[in-house]
């Protein structure tokens, strides 16, 4: 058994296979958000920003350019030039910010949400009745973990 492969210590060895699975999991993801970009004809970056401003939605967050640059960790020039090739696929459209009339928010289309829902649909599925069938307090210590790990990486 080699230390930087598995720990000897079991109890490093068993959180450290909790982080193995779950990054399993999100190459599994991030291969399914490429193969939808291959498909739409979009880039992986272009994917990962609808996604961002899918969630910025769920969470009432106003999404500017800005915001999506920071979320991207992108510089605001390519971010820019995501936006453009959003706007121009149909799949992000700017609205006037709600707070501030000066500047704009962006927005996914509702066609690009369908597509979305096309394409990721039935995995999503899949998702929610694997997650159905853990109980709710099993959910709450899953989310507690994820939000946990999520403010760690941060």
């Amino acid at each position: 058994m080699r230390e930087g492969v598995t720990p000897r210590d079991p109890e490093r060895a068993a959180a450290l296979e909790l982080v193995h699975r779950l990054r399993d999991v999100a190459l599994r993801l991030d291969l399914a958000i490429g193969e939808f970009a291959k498909t739409t004809g979009l880039h992986n970056t272009d994917v990962r920003a609808l996604v961002r401003l899918l969630d910025a939605e769920r969470a009432g967050v106003e999404a500017t350019p800005t915001w999506l640059a920071q979320q991207l960790g992108m510089t605001s020039q390519a971010t820019t030039a995501v936006i453009h090739r959003l706007e121009a696929a149909g799949h992000v459209e700017r609205r006037r910010s709600r707070t501030d009339g000066r500047s704009s928010r962006l927005q996914v289309s509702g066609s690009a949400i369908a597509l979305g829902w096309q394409f990721f649909g039935p995995l999503l599925d899949q998702l929610v009745a694997t997650t159905s069938t853990f109980t709710k307090d099993d959910q709450a210590t899953i989310t507690k973990y994820l939000t946990a790990l999520t403010e760690a990486i941060e």
